[in-house]
């Protein structure tokens, strides 16, 4: 459909004035992004969106005129009912007479605070929506991957508000109701056309007006206005679906079990459980806990977002939304048992998984083999993060408690996500031995107030760095400062001379002389990372020593 002339048509129009442009971006099934509230900014533009829900049965109504808006909504007040004279609260959710309600608006505060954009509870609600501080809203799918929801579009002369529309039209469908959006838009003319225009475009799905006139004015006393009204529709999608925030549909691919010995090719199975044989039901099928492995770099899309996902020596988890048992063999392979990676891991990550798939090499994880099958108690080797986390956090116990004050600065939150998102390396690449001394360094030594250390016995220098005070400390004490300090001064070297700067010969020189040199990327952090968390705990056990001989070191003293 296109807009019918009675009367005048736009070709002499200049661009910005024709609606032919305006009226192709509304459409009934959108797949993209709808607008859904439109203002102008500028002086000299008169144009706006807006939208409200209305129930499939109040369509015809709706249409029935081009113009009018749901003027009650978002405005909560008072009106008295006559004859009775009763005192109606109306909430400006719902418009009786109109059946519409309200889905957006956009409040001003009276000038005394920025703009707010509101939309109906139900509508976040439904998708659980996390807003951003730029305005923007967006959602988590069951992979605990992020889905714009909401985005904001400024410029000089308009803000628009859009919204995703395949998740919203899914919403739409969840409530059983239609979305109206009504545009109106005013451009003003040099001329006033002539012969005057008319026009309108009427369906059962929009319903649109396009019109000229004469504002008697000196300066461009022309316009012409475009305004009407397009309906959007749900999507069509099943009910059952419906109780899903967004779509999902299971996938089960095959992954690499073994290898055939006669042909040297894959020996592949479906991670479908409900295909699989277990410890009660023989299905002629691999066993649920039948072994894959991967490479470790599987882990990297997860360890580059500390704030979402948490890696252990035996699980990985993505918030509140998933968990999958995990272990890595004596070659370094993620081991992951055929049945969890269809039960645990969403249908969203399992290509991901697959493209790293590897056939079985190296032998199993024992103790997780002793734990899982054997059904045993056991604790299996230490886990070096475990141990670092542990030993800072005694570390922080023991000096605080012997200095009267914290000896630890208060975290910065994003500081403390990447610390608590160390994880041993899953790659030999200099680039993430880097990052993870970054972030160790930063979590140890950084983030010790130098102010509360210099309160240490055998500290001179008031204006000593925290490892000299430790050092300094450490030498009255008579302790060893080789395995308690040097670890630290260890990792502030490498910091300095390579993870932070240009890397120089210094670099070699650190790690010459911390007997590192011959070791790969990845093997050296772990061997500072366990060095660390002795150096810690030596430091923790000398200052739990000290208070219970002599108490706490007094403030202020040098």
């Amino acid at each position: 459909m296109a807009l019918n002339y009675s009367s005048g048509g736009s070709d002499g129009l200049p661009d910005n004035a024709k609606p032919d442009s305006e009226m192709a971006t509304l459409l009934p099934t959108p797949t993209e992004w709808v607008t859904v509230l439109g203002a102008a900014l500028a002086d000299g533009v008169d144009w706006g969106i807006a939208s409200y829900l209305i129930p499939p049965t109040a369509r015809q109504q709706a249409l029935a005129d081009y113009s009018g808006e749901f003027g009650s909504g978002g405005s909560a007040g008072i009106s008295i009912a006559y004859p009775e004279k009763r005192a109606v609260f109306e909430e400006g959710l719902e418009d009786t007479d109109s059946q519409a309600e309200f889905f957006v608006q956009r409040r001003h505060h009276h000038g005394l605070a920025e703009p707010s954009v509101e939309f109906r509870p139900s509508f976040l609600w439904y998708f659980d929506a996390i807003p951003r501080s730029d305005g923007f809203w967006y959602y988590l799918d069951d992979a605990g991957r992020d889905h714009e929801l909401v985005r904001v579009r400024r410029t000089a002369e308009e803000l628009r508000i859009d919204v995703a529309a395949l998740p919203l039209r899914r919403y739409l469908a969840a409530r059983q109701r239609l979305l109206v959006v009504q545009l109106n838009r005013i451009t003003r003319l040099d001329q006033v056309p002539s012969p005057a225009i008319e026009a309108t475009e009427r369906t059962d799905l929009r319903h649109f007006s396009f019109h000229s006139g004469d504002i008697h004015s000196a300066d461009r006393p022309g316009f012409v206005r475009l305004l009407g009204k397009q309906v959007v529709l749900p999507l069509d999608a099943a009910p059952p679906d419906l109780t899903r925030p967004h779509p999902s549909s299971p996938r089960f691919p095959e992954f690499t079990i073994g290898v055939d010995p006669g042909t040297g090719e894959p020996i592949t199975v479906i991670c479908d459980p409900g295909q699989l044989s277990n410890y009660f039901t023989d299905r002629g099928t691999p066993h649920y806990l039948t072994r894959v492995y991967f490479q470790r770099a599987v882990l990297n899309r997860y360890t580059s977002e500390p704030s979402r996902y948490r890696i252990s020596d035996n699980r990985l988890s993505c918030l509140s939304f998933w968990s999958m048992s995990i272990g890595t063999n004596p070659e370094g392979l993620v081991e992951v048992y055929l049945g969890d990676l269809g039960r645990d891991l969403p249908t969203e990550e399992r290509d991901h998984w697959v493209s790293f798939n590897v056939p079985p090499g190296g032998g199993r994880d024992d103790v997780r083999y002793r734990r899982d099958i054997l059904g045993e108690w056991f604790d299996g080797p230490p886990d070096p993060l475990r141990e670092l986390f542990a030993a800072r956090e005694s570390f922080s116990t023991a000096m605080t408690s012997l200095l009267g004050e914290p000896v630890y600065n208060p975290w910065n939150t994003e500081d403390q996500i990447a610390f608590e998102g160390l994880h041993m390396p899953t790659t030999s690449e200099q680039g993430e031995a880097d990052n993870l001394i970054l972030r160790l360094t930063k979590g140890v030594v950084d983030y010790i107030d130098v102010k509360a250390v210099r309160h240490l016995p055998g500290v001179s220098d008031p204006k000593a760095a925290s490892i000299n005070c430790l050092d300094a400390w450490v030498t009255t004490s008579d302790a060893d400062g080789e395995d308690l300090i040097g670890p630290l001064r260890l990792l502030q070297g490498l910091r300095s001379t390579g993870s932070a700067h240009a890397r120089g010969k210094n670099w070699n020189t650190t790690l010459v002389r911390a007997g590192l040199e011959s070791l790969r990327p990845d093997q050296q952090f772990i061997q500072i990372l366990g060095r660390t968390a002795a150096a810690l705990m030596g430091l923790a056990e000398l200052a739990e020593g000290q208070r219970q001989l002599g108490g706490s070191a007094s403030p202020g003293a040098t």
